[in-house]
């Protein structure tokens, strides 16, 4: 296991790298963007869950900044595991985390103005094939699960499984949810069905999509 300091270090560069993302993925963020240009209509989930969803990510976030203020009481604590070489698994935790934060600010540029935590359409509403939505569909959900994953082993927490599982189940849930909206919608169903057939849900497929937003 790394040493308190090391693990300090650690969890500066994970905040550094998500700070990085947000930068480079900042200049398109919905939050530029006037809210009466994005009528739109909700589809699936409730409140409650996105609730439980931005949650279950704070949760994973925030626990670098444990690590950074109190290191010695969370690395001595029973829930952090220990093992064989495990400084090779939280090298590894450092590496998906690096991927995810990557991931996270390429799709929040590339989504732009369609950038939101709810499932739902506006009226102007377009199919993005920019960025990592050429091969994927959900690239958000991916940075996400590499994010939690990665910190998780970064920091060999037993605790943090439990968010990752729920981040991993609600996206699955968000994600056909997401799905059935598109394919419903009477102006881009059939080109999202299309879309569909070029792009892998979570991971890249063999197939690449036009590049374009339709």
């Amino acid at each position: 296991m790394l040493s308190s300091g090391a693990a300090q270090v650690l969890a500066v560069v994970v905040y550094g790298s998500l700070a990085a993302a947000g930068a480079y993925g900042r200049p398109p963020l919905p939050w530029r963007q006037s809210r009466l240009e994005r009528p739109a209509t909700d589809h699936g989930g409730s409140r409650t869950l996105e609730a439980l969803w931005l949650a279950s990510i704070a949760a994973v976030l925030l626990y670098p900044l444990g690590i950074l203020f109190a290191p010695a009481v969370l690395l001595a604590s029973p829930l952090t595991l220990r093992f064989p070489s495990d400084a090779v698994a939280q090298v590894a935790g450092l590496v998906l985390v690096l991927a995810g934060a990557g991931l996270a600010g390429w799709a929040f540029r590339s989504l732009g103005r369609f950038t939101t935590v709810r499932i739902q359409l506006s009226q102007d509403h377009a199919i993005v094939r920019a960025g990592p939505y050429a091969r994927v569909r959900h690239p958000m959900y991916t940075a996400n699960m590499l994010l939690g994953v990665g910190v998780t082993l970064a920091f060999l927490s037993l605790v943090l499984w439990a968010p990752i599982v729920i981040i991993v189940l609600i996206a699955h849930f968000r994600a056909t949810s997401e799905e059935r909206m598109f394919l419903a919608s009477p102006l881009l169903g059939k080109n999202y069905a299309e879309y569909m057939t070029r792009t892998g849900r979570f991971l890249p497929s063999g197939r690449l999509a036009l590049p374009e937003k339709l």
